[in-house]
């Protein structure tokens, strides 16, 4: 079963801790050199020069060789990185950071040719703070990229990883009408909480089995309970995301209103859902039977006909969904 993953991102760096490390690195690399004082002076600086820029070449290379290819990911991570952040706008700062490498580099030959012809270490030393002067100017031009860089790539690291061909169920509906307790029931086990960009709680993941085939649940806090007016654009670039995972939905009631919310409420979400997933199966089923009575139990059958019974806490009805799951 393949596991679709962004993998492991770079650790961006400012572009004050980029000059702070290279700099500091290029103030130890100045080694015992032998010569008259002009000859020593221009070792020195060389190597303190090269060291600072072939530090900070090698920092930014690594941060836009370690992000994904924007392209190349599935469509589920494709939306979750415009949601985040914007493909473009990361894009930008990639090709930000790249020019940047490039500009470095031309500065090392540049400095580096001057230092042939210097006459005193005096003038070494101006042509080595010249340069440190000129590397400054380039990192601090592009820090506002570096620092998009770096907040993307925390985000897009508390990403969970998902199964690509597994069978994927999305359990949607108001809050504390039981879909972590479904969940939970569904899959035996507590469920795994995962971080995620878009809700405060956490998305929760769980697997069931049936004849050797694995199953995931998800439980989306924050997106799929509450109207679909009340979501921001990241909530609906999200919600896109997850079209690409779930082959079910099950969406939950609870009739008997004790969750807090009335049930016409939790209709008029359930509407906005099935719009939200247009082309997916959704199984509608009423949680905490045991405190419905039987009218109302009739009445909802009269308006959703293939409406399931069960009691998430007991157990009670759960084998059912999963057989129609499955």
């Amino acid at each position: 079963m393949e596991k679709i993953t962004l993998g492991k991102l770079p650790n961006v760096l400012t572009a004050r801790e980029l000059i702070d490390i290279a700099f500091k690195r290029a103030s130890e690399a100045a080694t015992k050199a032998e010569g008259t004082p002009r000859e020593v002076a221009m070792q020195k600086e060389k190597q303190r020069i090269a060291t600072a820029t072939t530090t900070i070449a090698e920092q930014m290379k690594k941060i836009v060789t370690d992000f994904p290819s924007f392209l190349d990911l599935p469509p589920f991570y494709r939306d979750l990185v415009e949601a985040i952040e914007g493909i473009d706008k990361l894009r930008k700062s990639l090709g930000a950071v790249g020019g940047a490498i490039k500009v470095v580099e031309r500065i090392r030959r540049e400095q580096l040719r001057k230092l042939k012809t210097i006459k005193n270490p005096t003038e070494a030393a101006a042509v080595r703070r010249q340069a440190y002067g000129r590397i400054s100017s380039v990192l601090k031009k592009i820090d506002c990229h570096l620092i998009l860089l770096k907040e993307a790539s925390k985000k897009l690291a508390g990403l969970p990883d998902f199964y690509l061909n597994m069978p994927t169920i999305v359990i949607a509906g108001y809050p504390n009408v039981g879909k972590s307790t479904l969940l939970k029931a569904l899959t035996g086990s507590a469920p795994k909480i995962a971080p995620y960009p878009f809700t405060t709680k956490g998305l929760q993941l769980g697997y069931f089995e049936h004849n050797h085939q694995r199953y995931q649940v998800i439980d989306t806090p924050g997106l799929l309970d509450r109207p679909l007016e009340k979501r921001n654009p990241i909530e609906l670039q999200a919600i896109l995301a997850l079209k690409h995972l779930a082959k079910s939905i099950v969406f939950i009631l609870d009739p008997s209103e004790s969750c807090g919310y009335r049930l016409a409420d939790q209709v008029n979400l359930l509407t906005n859902v099935r719009k939200s997933f247009p082309e997916t199966k959704i199984f509608v089923v009423a949680n905490k039977a045991d405190l419905l009575n039987k009218e109302t139990k009739e009445e909802l059958r009269k308006v959703h006909p293939d409406i399931l019974f069960l009691t998430a806490t007991t157990g009670e009805g759960v084998e059912e969904l999963k057989r129609k799951l499955i």
